[in-house]
């Protein structure tokens, strides 16, 4: 559904302008902090934790106490995501409305939920289920969008709320068709007994989303909310980029614990060196026409407000490369149990994103916000690639 989510970004860059289209970017950046937060105390932890047990039952009680922890930490989100947009209504804060504090706080919980049976799905190996979950969130809001703009009558408000219904209908959708049980007692001790792995992974994705997400709001009083509109919407052009990701995180980790619970460290490394050459090498031959041809294809597809902004788009790239390749040493140190080194690895790559961002948005415009996300994740990278070759060499 990468294509939905790309024409979806499209269409609303076009329609809401760069200065608009920066307060929807705004918004979505807070939604998708929150479901981050979720997706790391609860889906990694399951889908770390899954692989290695054998016990059929046993399976099942940790998917059942890993379903009702979800429930309860995704309506903790939203309550919390509906709080602090609440704050920003109050404070006057421009484009804000109490429906979209209620827009919030649905996406936030639809969402969270969402990429939790995700994940489940990924665990299962139902592809038909995932397809079809992925269909019912994403069409409805492009087909919803194009309505409402060809009758102008869409929305920063409607914009977040179609997140909202879409996702809900689908999770529902979901519990229905995967029949899932809630087992709510056995929540607390989901969360109890993975609590360090979901301390890890919580501090390591937050950290991720400081260094490429949240930075638009250090960037904000620099570049003002067309900056950020700006930046959002050319990087969006690689969005597709998100979906590969969000597919390798779902498959990969499984096939890399069971490389090393059946192997030892040496097979890890050796899978680890083939998927990470191979699909990374694959990505930069994707990219390579968005940076040799990036001013025609920002203005084709977002329309001439947006060309000078172009430059945005090659260096995007380049970050996204080393993201992407980041994800292999990560998968490496999952299989490995070592999410410690995970969550280090990500808080000194937002260090320096964040350092960064003002001083490279003040010389560079929005293209600096893309700069100190490469940079960043470049230093990320490299501590974990050390992590590794240490381990290697000790044996």
């Amino acid at each position: 559904m990468s294509g939905c989510n790309f024409a979806i970004t499209i269409l609303y860059a076009r329609f809401f302008g760069p200065a608009s289209f920066g307060t929807y970017a705004l918004i979505t950046v807070a939604q998708q902090y929150f479901v981050s937060v979720s997706v790391s105390l609860v889906g990694n932890p399951l889908i770390t934790t899954a692989p290695h047990v054998q016990d059929d039952i046993e399976r099942a009680r940790l998917i059942q106490g890993s379903f009702a922890a979800q429930l309860i930490v995704g309506a903790a989100l939203a309550f919390l995501a509906a709080a602090g947009m609440s704050i920003c209504l109050l404070m006057g804060v421009a484009g804000v409305s109490a429906q979209t504090v209620a827009a919030l706080a649905a996406s936030t919980l639809g969402l969270a939920t969402l990429e939790w049976m995700r994940r489940l799905c990924f665990l299962n190996r139902d592809g038909s289920s995932l397809l079809r979950f992925d269909a019912i969130t994403y069409l409805p809001i492009v087909v919803a969008a194009i309505v409402l703009a060809g009758h102008d009558l869409l929305t920063l408000d409607t914009a977040v709320l179609l997140w909202g219904i879409s996702s809900i209908a689908a999770c529902l959708y979901a519990v229905r068709r995967l029949r899932l049980p809630s087992r709510p007692a056995g929540a607390r001790g989901f969360l109890s007994q993975h609590w360090r792995a979901s301390r890890d992974f919580v501090a390591s994705f937050q950290a991720q989303w400081l260094g490429s997400q949240g930075i638009v709001y250090l960037a904000a009083p620099v570049v003002g909310a067309s900056g950020i509109g700006a930046y959002r919407s050319v990087a969006g052009l690689l969005g597709f980029t998100n979906a590969l990701g969000t597919t390798l995180d779902n498959m990969l980790p499984l096939r890399f614990a069971d490389a090393y619970r059946k192997g030892s460290d040496l097979a890890l490394r050796k899978q680890t060196l083939r998927f990470g050459v191979a699909l990374t090498g694959l990505l930069l031959l994707l990219l390579l026409p968005a940076g040799i041809f990036c001013r025609q294809i920002v203005g084709f597809l977002l329309g001439d407000a947006y060309v000078p902004y172009a430059t945005i788009l090659w260096v995007h790239g380049i970050g996204v490369s080393i993201v992407f390749a980041s994800r292999f040493a990560i998968y490496h140190e999952r299989a490995r149990m070592k999410t410690h080194r995970i969550a280090i690895a990500a808080a000194v790559g937002a260090a320096v994103s964040t350092l960064l961002v003002i001083i490279a948005s003040k010389a560079l415009g929005p293209a600096g916000i893309a700069w100190s996300v490469a940079l960043g994740g470049a230093v990320s990278l490299l501590y974990l690639c050390a992590g590794i070759v240490r381990a290697a060499r000790k044996g």
